[in-house]
């Protein structure tokens, strides 16, 4: 793993471990605060007013939970819901509701004491958001009752998540804790939305990477719209609820968007359905909103169930495609899963089908984020593991390489020092290395030999039997030569039929039954020609020895030079072998010095 990926696993467990940290703080157990869960009853429908509501006459039915108000009657907008409070030790006491379908009017001692959005007489009022609310209580010294007038034109009428009672201080304190906790989901999400964006461009996943992006920055914006805290830095509820709603609705848009990019196959045209879903139904709300004054509050209830449906088709589309899952995918389907099934805890909370359950979506939010974050550093991990395998494939074909070019260099000395036709030593390789062992032989006083010889009449070979046959015919004497002489020996074909060899370590004896010794083994060359003629070879050799002893001064006498020396013994040795060719050819001729 890279250095920065170690660095963004060690961020991302940190905020971890503070996000646990603050969960594990019980709100009620260290602060002075009860759950309200008795002393509840009702009544559908405006009470008696009279110039001012009389509670004490009407019937009320006792509750045994507040949020689960049973027979409403069709078209009824108001229900009336009472809190009978036992005497309590509170200075400043407060209640806590979570949240009220839709708007809420208290009175105590049939005095107004808290409002939220008017509610008029004749019981209508108009959305305002869901905000948290604190409702004053004006003393418990004596047992007392709190009535909540409660108006709703929406599916839902009356209180929702949990009712607690408290000093106003602690409960502010109990507020700040939990959107602290929210806030530490939020900043993960927020950190983590970044990284996944960033490490997305940086290994040109662009598309992926910003369709992540922005369904990360959305849920992030649904999440702090949802959070305590923001009606605290702004206390506007129907702004947030804009805010909530419509990040919500663009959910599923932005999973489709995700999915479109990341797999193939029939599940594509499936994302591509669902954002065109999506988008009709945003679209619809704000044109229904706008043209016929409908709520957007209204359009919770019908989303819900098509968002069960948008995403449970991506997840279906995401199990049955014909290609295999890989590691990676699985992972942003269990991010996709995560999200899904958060959601839908959060959605059946709302509906009563669960027990309120906080931060239940916001786990959701948070899992998607890291499950593909951790996507993008598995991937990390695959590309340092392919960069390392791809780095030693690429050392060991430099290996290859820089062997193949140091042996095409060889190749290219050799080949630049031999013969084409017989791999014997070209003239200017000979001549190169027959200086330094001519140097060595004067340096030591060493006798040393060269022979020159002429194949006879090798170019009416050529004319009658053709140049592949002379070719052949060279060939097979430059084996015989090389077979024929001593290791160490330099053999040059030196002309277009003409060899030469340089004799170290060879005085006159030694040369002559080397000389010998070749003009037998060159007359028992034997080839047939395609016409099936034998093909006899003869040789004209030209021998000169140097015997170089310590007291011959013959190589102070003659040529002190190593090139003149070298010149003077072919000189001789062609003079020699010119004498035998005018002879009559097929012999040798030597000279001593």
């Amino acid at each position: 793993m890279s250095p920065g990926m170690r660095f963004i696993c060690r961020a991302l467990t940190a905020t971890l471990f503070v996000l646990l940290s603050q969960l594990s703080i019980a709100d009620n157990d260290q602060l002075d605060i009860q759950t309200v869960n008795t002393g509840w009853s009702y009544h559908w429908g405006d009470v008696p007013y009279n110039g001012s509501w009389q509670m004490q006459t009407a019937d009320w039915t006792p509750l045994d939970v507040f949020n689960d108000v049973p027979g409403r009657p069709k078209g009824t907008t108001i229900l009336w819901i009472k809190l009978a409070l036992p005497a309590g030790h509170w200075r400043d006491p407060y209640l806590f509701i979570d949240s009220v379908d839709l708007t809420i009017q208290a009175f105590e001692h049939e005095q107004l004491t808290y409002e939220f959005s008017h509610i008029s007489l004749a019981g209508t009022s108009k959305f305002e958001g869901w905000p948290w609310h604190l409702v004053p209580v004006s003393s418990l010294d004596e047992p007392t009752e709190i009535y909540f007038r409660i108006f709703s034109d929406y599916a839902f009428i009356g209180l929702s998540g949990e009712v607690v009672i408290g000093e106003k201080s602690d409960l502010l304190q109990r507020v700040y804790k939990r959107g602290m906790a929210g806030m530490v989901f939020i900043v993960i999400l927020f950190v983590a939305g970044i990284l996944v964006t960033t490490l997305g461009i940086i290994k040109r996943e662009r598309r992926i990477a910003l369709s992540t992006g922005l369904l990360s920055f959305d849920l992030v914006i649904m999440m702090f719209a949802e959070n305590e805290l923001s009606q605290v830095v702004f206390n506007d509820p129907l702004m947030w609820r804009y805010l909530a709603a419509f990040s919500y609705f663009l959910v599923p848009f932005f999973l489709a968007i995700v999915v479109r990019e990341w797999f193939t196959g029939v599940v594509k045209r499936i994302a591509l359905l669902v954002c065109a879903i999506t988008s009709v139904f945003i679209l619809g709300v704000i044109f229904a909103s706008y043209n016929f004054g409908v709520s957007f509050i209204n359009a919770y209830s019908i989303f819900d169930g098509l968002f069960i449906l948008l995403v449970l088709s991506l997840l279906v589309g995401c199990f049955f495609r014909r290609a295999p899952l890989g590691f990676q995918d699985g992972l942003v389907i269990f991010g996709i899963l995560a999200l899904f099934l958060s959601l839908l805890a959060d959605m059946f909370s709302a509906y009563n089908f669960l027990f309120w359950i906080s931060h239940a979506g916001q786990w959701g939010l948070v899992f998607f984020t890291l499950a593909m974050l951790t996507v993008y550093l598995a991937k990390d991990r695959d590309q340092q593991i392919n960069l390392n395998l791809l780095m030693n494939s690429l050392e060991k074909q430099v290996e290859e390489r820089t062997y193949e070019l140091t042996e095409s260099q060889k190749r290219l000395e050799q080949l630049a020092q031999e013969d084409f036709l017989t791999g014997l030593l070209n003239r200017r390789s000979f001549v190169q290395q027959s200086k330094r062992e001519l140097a060595n032989a004067l340096r030591r006083h060493a006798p040393f030999a060269l022979v020159l010889f002429d194949i006879d009449h090798f170019k009416s070979i050529n004319d009658t039997y053709g140049h592949g046959v002379g070719d052949k015919v060279l060939e097979k004497i430059a084996a015989v030569t090389k077979r024929t002489s001593r290791e160490g020996d330099l053999i040059c074909r030196y002309g277009g039929e003409e060899f030469v060899i340089l004799l170290p370590e060879s005085d006159a004896d030694a040369t002559h039954t080397f000389v010998n010794r070749l003009h037998c083994a060159l007359q028992d060359i034997s080839l047939m020609a395609n016409n099936g003629e034998k093909i006899n070879i003869t040789a004209s050799i030209g021998v000169v020895t140097f015997n170089n002893s310590t007291s011959n001064d013959a190589d102070n006498h003659i040529h002190p030079e190593i090139s003149k020396l070298l010149e003077f013994m072919l000189s001789q040795a062609d003079e020699a072998m010119y004498d035998v060719k005018n002879n009559g050819r097929n012999g040798i001729k030597e000279r001593t010095f």
